[in-house]
């Protein structure tokens, strides 16, 4: 894995726009786990400039733990398609494939009011980010984002050992991690993107096993569906996974609740140093 630069943590303008926007519309889950100080920072921002009504709609009742899923990790991946100036998608087929073959996304959750809806997405994004306010936001959130490298500087060191293990022993295509952290982005949100060979981990803390666990479900996701027939064999409920992996009970909740359970097992695993040498023989005892 290439090692330059790439194992820092960092952040995306365009996704740092989409939660300060969210902030304007009323989003509150930036408080939770959170110190008094950091909360006062970010709420001095609320009602600093106005953003455009389509973000109101990120906020949907199909996830009751968290209304902001999926709309807001969909409008993350939405903003690795779109042109340098932000004012329309580039690549929008890709970028609609790969959202309606993610195996964690209802088919409900990206109906057509879903695409409908997301066409006005540049526009209102580029308006956020030439706004004044936004700008003021982000000279904030890059001096805190330097805090966070300091603050975390050994597991950093960690997490890079882990990851060079998995990309030589399991054949990720990934040659470069990004860990974007955001102030406002729920501590307990944790989301991925595969943008080339660049893997960007996005949540709204640093959690050495969130990054791995994260990392990984690209890793095991091709292997789980290659034991498709396995899985659904089994037809297993799985320790300590919430009941919303299994709500629809069709073949893609069962594969995502395996995988899911596949990935918190390695997860703990790796964090201890120890690598399984084959996926495929890991997976199989697994579902044993």
């Amino acid at each position: 894995m290439d090692r330059t630069n790439h194992n820092l943590i960092s952040n995306i303008p365009e996704i740092s726009a989409i939660y300060f926007a969210l902030l304007q519309c009323g989003y509150d889950y930036y408080s939770i786990e959170r110190g008094r100080e950091h909360n006062d920072t970010v709420r001095s921002f609320v009602g600093s400039g106005a953003v455009p009504s389509f973000f109101c709609g990120i906020k949907q009742n199909t996830c009751e733990v968290y209304p902001y899923w999926p709309r807001a990790a969909i409008l993350e991946t939405a903003s690795f398609y779109l042109s340098p100036d932000h004012l329309r998608f580039r690549e929008y087929d890709a970028f609609r494939e790969r959202i309606m073959l993610a195996g964690n996304i209802a088919d409900g959750e990206r109906n057509q009011a879903l695409w409908t809806w997301i066409a006005e997405f540049p526009a209102a994004l580029s308006q956020v980010l030439e706004s004044d306010a936004y700008q003021r936001y982000l000279e904030w959130e890059n001096r805190w984002i330097a805090e966070q490298n300091v603050k975390y500087e050994k597991e950093l060191s960690l997490i890079q050992r882990c990851l060079d293990m998995c990309v030589s022993k399991y054949g990720s295509p990934v040659r470069e991690l990004q860990i974007v952290i955001n102030p406002i982005k729920c501590v307990y949100s944790a989301d991925y993107h595969l943008a080339g060979d660049r893997f960007v981990f996005s949540s709204g803390d640093f959690r050495l096993d969130s990054v791995i666990h994260e990392f990984l479900h690209h890793v095991v996701h091709p292997v789980a569906v290659a034991h498709e027939d396995m899985v659904l064999e089994r037809g297993r409920v799985y320790p300590d996974l919430d009941e919303s992996y299994y709500l629809s009970g069709d073949t893609a909740d069962q594969l995502n609740a395996f995988e899911e359970y596949a990935v918190r097992r390695l997860t703990k695993d790796i964090l201890a140093m120890d690598f399984p040498k084959s996926l495929t023989d890991y997976l199989r005892k697994l579902l044993e």
